[in-house]
């Protein structure tokens, strides 16, 4: 299996806070038989300049070169103006590829500045967006609307494995699955305690509770995505 959204990589953000817990990460990734994780670490472009970024996750990824899982660089990119000031964005992406992970302003509303910078991401940059944690967003809870704009501007939609195991969010999990929004689901694990990695207990739950062709789209469009392929066939009901 592949896990497009983690934060194993120590010392980066939230995620693992040290080399020993990244390793114990990595363990529990082999153990349920995930092979290969994108290293999708916070990147504030406000915060820290991308050549500072990459030198830094370079070194982290370094410190598990030994732990015998396929480890993809990438980035869990912070939409903002600021992004705009770098010529190029290839290196924020999943390894050599078009992807790359965009983690939207957490706020009650989104203005029309969020489309317009999605859009500029996609034409400057020739990248594909893959919204990150859809179902967090207040913004997105409050109107569906949103995530029609982003499928039809050309993002993909990841979820998290969590919101899918919580009894509270699969009633909207469930509905996002059934009309075709959801392209990926993803771990966003940061450590073993309060957000491990549970990516097989997820594709199970969808297995059981809508039939195995969700699950196995959804492993199969996150294998397109981390080998840089495009969708062959959208996950459940043609968008509305």
């Amino acid at each position: 299996m592949v896990d497009l959204h983690t934060h194993i990589l120590p010392d980066m953000d939230d995620g693992a806070g040290s080399i020993e817990e990244a390793i114990q990460m990595a363990e529990t990734f082999r153990e349920q038989l995930v092979n290969t994780v994108a290293c999708t670490s916070h990147y504030y472009p406000s915060k820290i300049s991308l050549e500072e970024y990459v030198s830094k996750r370079s070194e982290a990824m370094k410190k598990l070169e030994h732990c015998n899982l396929a480890l993809k660089s990438a980035s869990e990119t912070y939409l903002h103006e600021y992004l705009f000031h770098n010529p190029d964005l290839s290196q924020l992406c999943i390894f050599q590829t078009d992807y790359l992970l965009v983690e939207l302003p957490c706020t009650v509303r989104w203005e029309n500045s969020i489309y317009d910078m999605l859009e500029r991401l996609i034409y400057y940059y020739h990248v594909i967006p893959i919204i990150a944690h859809i179902e967090r967003y207040p913004a997105a809870k409050k109107s569906k609307g949103w995530i029609r704009r982003f499928l039809l501007l050309g993002c993909l939609i990841q979820v998290n494995a969590a919101s899918v195991l919580d009894w509270k969010e699969w009633p909207r999990i469930k509905r996002y699955l059934k009309r075709g929004y959801i392209h990926v689901i993803a771990s966003d694990s940061h450590n073993l305690s309060t957000r491990p990695p549970q990516l097989p207990q997820a594709y199970d739950k969808i297995s059981k509770k809508l039939g195995e062709q969700y699950s196995n789209q959804l492993k199969m469009n996150a294998q397109a995505v981390i080998r840089g392929e495009a969708l062959q066939k959208k996950t459940g009901a043609i968008l509305e």
